[in-house]
């Protein structure tokens, strides 16, 4: 009876003991998969450059670019012009029907005027595909460019490198995912649930970076000032009412001046008004 006791806690022992070390297996292979993956983390962009730098260098100088090589360029172009108009409304129509046309959008639109200036301060955002056209129509227009810079980035590195730290940390997430099942306590359940949470806010925050990279890369943002001077206005009856106009806003801002200057006075008003008072009654009591 003895011997049949210790066989059967022998068995549970060594069932047991298996349990664990099935556990510490998996464990230990999630670990391994995770150092695999951050070593193939670390080398796909330097990989995905050193091939496009092999690209570059067996196409002919000579030779016209190709479309792969400009593919795996990612760039993001921006720039900013500046247009002298002399009818300030119906550029800005001609500006936008001319967005429009190109597939772009505003991203922010602000008007000054004063009595002598008028200006749009615009900024565009223009599938990048399109931006050289878009630039060359203004410079075809009637209005005057008197002012334009354009700038291009290379975040190709940048890209690639967010992109292959994305497909790892998913790769990583997903296995962790099929260790749910295989949890064998509450405590290892807690442990992949919360590599599982860290895992998630990393993709989310990752995720977030590419989706800003494509956007930059997709559509170019162009700063534009559009604006009119008073001299670029004809001479005659429309020149002649505007300043009539401009003649009766001085003139209400003469009155608000005066008005608001009498008003700090009103100390020294009373006091005199009183000293009037007090003076009128000593006179009529002398008499």
């Amino acid at each position: 009876m003895k011997g049949y006791c210790f066989s059967l806690f022998f068995a549970l022992s060594l069932f047991a003991g298996c349990n664990k070390a099935e556990v510490a297996t998996t464990a230990k292979a999630v670990e391994e998969q995770a150092i695999a993956l951050d070593v193939m983390e670390e080398s796909a962009p330097q990989a995905e450059m050193h091939a496009l730098a092999n690209v570059q260098a067996d196409v002919d100088p000579k030779a016209p670019l190709t479309t792969t090589t400009s593919q795996n360029k990612k760039i993001i172009r921006s720039g900013s012009i500046a247009v002298e108009s002399k009818a300030i409304g119906k550029s800005k129509q001609a500006m936008d029907a001319l967005l429009k046309r190109y597939g772009g959008y505003y991203e922010q639109e602000t008007l000054s005027s004063s009595g002598s200036y008028s200006n749009y301060s615009l900024i565009a955002r223009i599938p990048a595909a399109h931006l050289d056209q878009f630039l060359k129509a203004i410079e075809k227009g009637g209005d005057k460019l008197t002012e334009r810079s354009l700038r291009s980035e290379d975040v190709s590195l940048q890209y690639f490198d967010s992109e292959s730290r994305l497909k790892s940390k998913r790769a990583y997430l997903e296995r962790y995912q099929q260790m749910v099942g295989q949890a064998k306590s509450v405590k290892d359940l807690l442990e992949i649930q919360e590599q599982i949470r860290q895992l998630q806010e990393e993709i989310d925050s990752q995720e977030s970076v590419m989706r800003s990279l494509k956007d930059q890369i997709a559509y170019s943002s162009l700063s534009i000032q559009l604006f009119e001077y008073q001299a670029n206005l004809p001479n005659g009856s429309q020149n002649f009412w505007i300043q009539l106009k401009e003649a009766f806003a001085d003139g209400w801002l003469f009155v608000g001046e005066v008005f608001l200057f009498v008003l700090r006075l009103w100390p020294f008003l009373l006091l005199a008004g009183l000293a009037l008072f007090v003076w009128r009654r000593y006179k009529r009591r002398k008499k």
